[in-house]
């Protein structure tokens, strides 16, 4: 028996009407779709010409939070100036900072950071500059370097010093705070001076949270490498560093820091001075400890792998306090292979002498090969660290 008349025209008006609220919500989402879609595009940007010279300025253009600035591929001859920002990324994949061959012509040709905050600068290549390969002009926060090259350049990234940013025990006055460099590559370049300091009864320049890792350093005769005098917390991990100070015989600290935080994880190969020197201090009044371990250090012409010291000057009341260090778990091997007399090679160079209170644990370290050959399990210079236990020597590998 067939349905009646009113009952087949209520399905049909149902069955309509389901029908038309689901065109209307593809054309909802189609609208969705294309608004997010128009947004991407409206937060990427192109700037430059893809050679001479080129400003990017937070203060003259407005950028929305989120943009990706996109500079013009091609050869830059005069530099970038990347300044006032917040929020942004800036990509330089396939943007060549060149300085022409480290000439007088070129001196200047290289990234010039200033006031930036929550900013990532990615992709860019800087090469034969004769001066500084990225010059940092001013207080940092949030500011990422990820992806770049460097190669060829006489000095590292530099921290302008000349104006000194006192620190009051607040992070509004940290002068690069949560700072990293990251997956970028270091090719027969000078050292990078992250500033900092700690003289007089006040600290200057503090870095704090700093990141470096999975970074390639090799080449170059720069001395120290990386150098932070006044670092509250640092992370330094997964990086492969060789052939660097072939021919400087000075003595040298590849990793320099002076503060608190930990090194791990890093490889050092075929190089001279100390793979890694901290001179540890607390800042504020919680002791904190340091931390090396892990890494591998073989073929070091000169100097312990590792160093620890103190000075009277770092203790300043009410802002410093001690700081300790552990050393553990590292493999090293072929240190002082220049069979230099200056000082043995061996795990670690301690000036621990009380000048601050810190304390040095050595680890179940493992090491090979030391000139002249440890003696009576002695596997440290000067003071002997406040705890040892575990650490093996053998002649050869």
């Amino acid at each position: 028996m067939s349905a009646p008349l009113h009952a087949v025209l209520g399905s049909m008006k149902k069955t309509i009407f389901v029908l038309i609220i689901a065109f209307i919500g593809s054309i909802a989402k189609a609208q969705v779709k294309m608004s997010s879609s128009d947004s991407s595009a409206a937060h990427t940007i192109v700037l430059g010409s893809g050679e001479g010279f080129l400003i990017i300025d937070g203060a003259t253009n407005t950028y929305a939070p989120g943009t990706r600035i996109i500079v013009r591929p091609g050869i830059y001859t005069n530099g970038l100036i990347v300044q006032n920002l917040k929020d942004v990324t800036i990509c330089g994949k396939d943007v060549t900072i060149d300085g022409l061959s480290q000439t007088d012509e070129g001196f200047n040709s290289c990234l010039n950071l200033s006031k930036l905050t929550n900013v990532t600068i990615t992709g860019f290549t800087t090469q034969n500059n004769g001066y500084r390969m990225l010059n940092i002009n001013s207080r940092m926060v949030n500011v990422t370097l990820d992806s770049l090259s460097f190669i060829n350049c006489a000095q590292g990234i530099y921290v302008n010093s000349n104006n000194k940013l006192i620190w009051d025990g607040t992070d509004a006055t940290v002068n690069l705070l949560n700072f990293k460099i990251t997956n970028s590559e270091f090719i027969n370049c000078g050292g990078n001076e992250l500033s900092g300091g700690i003289e007089k009864g006040y600290i200057y320049n503090l870095v704090k949270n700093l990141i470096v890792s999975n970074n390639i350093f090799s080449g170059g005769n720069p001395g120290n490498l990386i150098t932070c005098r006044a670092i509250d917390g640092f992370k330094v991990f997964h990086n492969t560093i060789d052939g660097v100070n072939p021919t400087n015989n000075d003595d040298n600290r590849l990793i320099m820091m002076t503060g608190n935080g930990d090194a791990y994880n890093n490889k050092f190969t075929n190089y001279e001075g100390h793979a890694i020197a901290i001179w540890p201090v607390s800042f504020g009044k919680t002791v904190k400890t340091s931390h090396i371990y892990n890494n591998t250090c073989i073929g070091a012409r000169r100097y312990a792998a590792f160093e620890f010291q103190e000075f009277k000057e770092y203790a300043i009341h009410g802002l410093t306090t001690k700081s300790d260090l552990v050393v553990n778990g590292n493999i090293c091997g072929d240190i002082n292979t220049d069979h230099w007399t200056g000082y043995p090679g061996t795990f670690i160079d301690n000036y621990q002498f009380g000048y601050m209170g810190g304390k040095v644990t050595l680890i179940n370290n493992k090491g090979y090969n030391f000139f002249p050959m440890p003696t009576n399990n002695i596997y440290w210079n000067l003071a002997k660290p406040a705890v040892v236990r575990g650490n093996v020597y053998q002649h050869t590998k």
